[in-house]
């Protein structure tokens, strides 16, 4: 009973995520505002090849997922309970594909750096100044 309960906490706490994912992701509008920036990030040598790999595998699997008649939950049998994963399964590539393109910084970047494009990772402070003073 409690490696059923442990496993339905995994389930839900990565549904969690995946919800967090869109909601940060304007529920899709956020991800309409980057789509703009999608050929420059593929074409960007700077940016690494495991952010290409995670937005193409999001698509291609979401892809792959509506267009074979294969089905978690089969509306043929639930109706419209059927409907819950593919829902979710478009929620969930735009949810990664909205994370990976806004830490992109396109073209209109005011921090290019010698007419390169910079991908800039929102975690790295960049532009801080600080002294040190010996006593």
């Amino acid at each position: 009973m409690n490696k059923t309960m442990n496993t339905g906490n995994r389930f839900l706490d990565s549904f969690k995520r995946v919800l967090v994912r869109f909601k940060e992701a304007g529920f899709g509008i956020g991800l309409i505002k980057n789509l703009p920036k999608v050929a420059d990030y593929f074409s960007d040598r700077n940016v690494s090849f495991l952010g290409k790999a995670k937005i193409f595998f999001s698509f291609v699997a979401t892809l792959i997922y509506f267009v074979f008649s294969i089905d978690i939950i089969p509306e043929a049998l639930f109706g419209p309970l059927g409907f819950f994963d593919d829902a979710f399964m478009i929620i969930w590539a735009i949810g990664i594909i909205y994370e990976e393109l806004s830490k992109y910084k396109g073209p209109q970047d005011p921090h290019e750096r010698s007419g390169k494009k910079v991908y800039k990772d929102p975690n790295i402070i960049d532009d801080a100044s600080y002294s040190i003073k010996d006593e």
